[in-house]
């Protein structure tokens, strides 16, 4: 054989050998540190289905769901770069924002904010006038946003007492633990509750959504579009009728709830899907937001006094990492 074929055939065999080495693994997957706002909620299966199904190893993503313990712990927390991800109350989010937080909502879950006056449906309060003379129980975050409904329906605050012990009513969101109070009363263990929703009577925040700070952001965009992408595609997934079960079961199993609050989670999950969109979000993907929303949410926060003077909405959110199908 001339030395020219030989070198041929040697060229031919090293690329052969080449193309049958192992093909090399991907590197390790991102971890991401994703908190919550509470304890399991309905609005949390979307995280723990993606987790569930593979949606955030698809995504190289490595995600620990860490509970909370409220939406102003889970903003400091994100502020505070102590944890990647978080979800919270976004109301919350943009008074930070506005104070000089570096925070950036990314995705809406709960666009609907949903806060409701809670009372006993044997005395129900149905109108902002019924709590003239009333105990409310209420959160010090919260007590702006139940004075601003009062103050739209023209009821002197002072007229409603405040206090912590044995309550005529208390405010919270409806997607959240009064549904735990809803189904004991079903079952017999507790009295039918009364719901009276702040929209109903001129104030409609935004709700609970996916906050990330601003140098994530910056250094990391990568991460954040694959984390979002791999949530959105959980929570398009669980938002099925068909899913519920299988996506109450999973949330329960990882989060290690106990059973007797499976009712409650799949209820919560139920009263959540109706307030996915806005009437500006409608006809776009879940999870986007509207600047008009935004908008509404900053004028509640001045006329509450959470900030001091009128803030741009526009520098509360960003649309640029919901996937637009």
């Amino acid at each position: 054989m001339s030395t020219l074929r030989r070198r041929f055939w040697a060229g031919v065999f090293a690329l052969l050998s080449a193309s049958l080495l192992p093909i090399p693994l991907s590197s390790a997957a991102d971890l991401v540190s994703l908190r919550l706002d509470w304890t399991l909620s309905g609005y949390h299966l979307p995280f723990y289905w993606a987790k569930h199904k593979g949606y955030y190893a698809t995504e190289n993503l490595n995600v620990e769901i860490k509970e909370g313990a409220g939406s102003g712990k889970t903003v400091s927390l994100i502020a505070g770069q102590q944890d990647d991800i978080g979800l919270a109350d976004y109301m919350l989010m943009a008074a930070g924002v506005a104070k000089g937080m570096k925070l950036k909502g990314v995705y809406a879950v709960v666009q609907n904010g949903a806060w409701a006056v809670i009372s006993l449906a044997d005395n129900p309060i149905t109108k902002p006038q019924d709590l003239i003379g009333k105990s409310v129980a209420v959160t010090a975050d919260h007590k702006a946003l139940l004075d601003l409904l009062l103050a739209v329906n023209k009821i002197p605050p002072e007229n409603t007492v405040f206090v912590n012990g044995q309550v005529d009513s208390f405010v919270s969101v409806v997607v959240g633990s009064p549904l735990d109070l809803m189904v004991r009363a079903r079952q017999g263990k507790g009295k039918p509750l009364h719901f009276m929703q702040f929209e109903d009577f001129g104030v409609t925040p935004l709700g609970q959504g996916i906050v990330v700070h601003e140098q994530t952001i910056a250094q990391k965009p990568d991460l954040v579009a694959r984390f979002v992408r791999a949530t959105a595609r959980g929570l398009n997934d669980v938002v099925k009728p068909e899913n519920l079960e299988e996506g109450v079961d999973v949330a329960m199993r990882l989060a290690g709830t106990a059973e007797d609050r499976r009712e409650s989670v799949k209820l919560q999950w139920q009263e959540t899907v109706p307030r996915l969109q806005t009437k500006n979000s409608m006809g776009k993907p879940y999870g986007w937001m509207s600047e008009a929303d935004w908008q509404e949410s900053s004028e509640i926060l001045l006329n509450t006094g959470a900030i001091e003077k009128p803030f741009p909405a526009a520098n509360f959110y960003s649309n640029a990492f919901v996937p637009q199908r």
